[in-house]
């Protein structure tokens, strides 16, 4: 077969299974105001990388979906990791500007054992109490919920054996994947609302939090974010 009839048939394939994932409007109208709400939050930080990097996050929260949309789900899963990664580093970055340099000149990593350290990492109570000390009742659960994000969508990027199943050259819809992915995107989106706001809604000028309204939405079960919105705690 010549490379031009594989190719087109491949976009034929994965049209179709675009036109099947249209089915989950909701899932998706979901999935894209999640990259919305990373976008909206980073234009409210002064520093600009900081601001760059969280904006790269919302432009792989949007390839993540566009990706599985056309049934490229590993592709899918691989722009999510970075999206949490790098979510999670800009708030790193923001504190250990040093390596934020670093990783700006190509010398440095994004290191996922510092981003998650209990003692120093952007999930530790060290970090709450320096920026939101409220958040620290519920940091060792979210450090959990990231550890247990991550690990999922790693299963895609090292390619664990039963990641494979059922994968074979020819792209198919996959109904259970699509729903994993809502999870996963759901979960990762929740973390880091979670970490930034812990990090930057001090300081944030009483305008900006009025212009920040789905912070108190998307975190409503977080009482004394309601507070801080002027919502009843309890």
């Amino acid at each position: 077969m010549k490379i031009e009839e594989y190719l087109s048939r491949l976009n034929t394939e994965s049209n179709s299974i675009f036109e099947k994932s249209m089915m989950y409007r909701d899932q998706l109208g979901s999935a894209h105001h999640a990259s919305s709400c990373i976008y909206e939050f980073s234009e409210n930080i002064a520093d600009t990388s900081e601001k760059e990097i969280l904006q790269t996050v919302s432009s792989q929260l949007e390839s993540a979906t566009f990706c599985a949309c056309k049934g490229m789900y590993r592709q899918a899963f691989v722009s999510l990791r970075l999206a949490l990664e790098m979510g999670l580093a800009s708030a790193y970055f923001s504190v250990y500007k040093l390596e934020l340099h670093e990783w700006l000149d190509g010398r440095g990593d994004i290191n996922w054992s510092s981003l998650i350290c209990e003692n120093d990492g952007v999930l530790s109570s060290r970090f709450s109490k320096a920026f939101f000390e409220d958040f620290s009742e519920d940091m060792s659960e979210y450090r959990n919920k990231a550890k247990n994000v991550y690990r999922q969508l790693s299963e895609y990027v090292h390619g664990n054996n039963e990641t494979w199943e059922s994968s074979e050259i020819e792209l198919s819809f996959d109904e259970n994947k699509m729903a994993t992915y809502f999870k996963l995107v759901k979960g990762v989106t929740e973390i880091l609302l979670f970490v930034l706001s812990c990090r930057y809604l001090k300081s944030f000028s009483e305008n900006v939090l009025d212009s920040l309204e789905f912070i108190p939405e998307e975190m409503k079960h977080l009482g004394y974010v309601r507070a801080y919105f002027g919502g009843p705690k309890e």
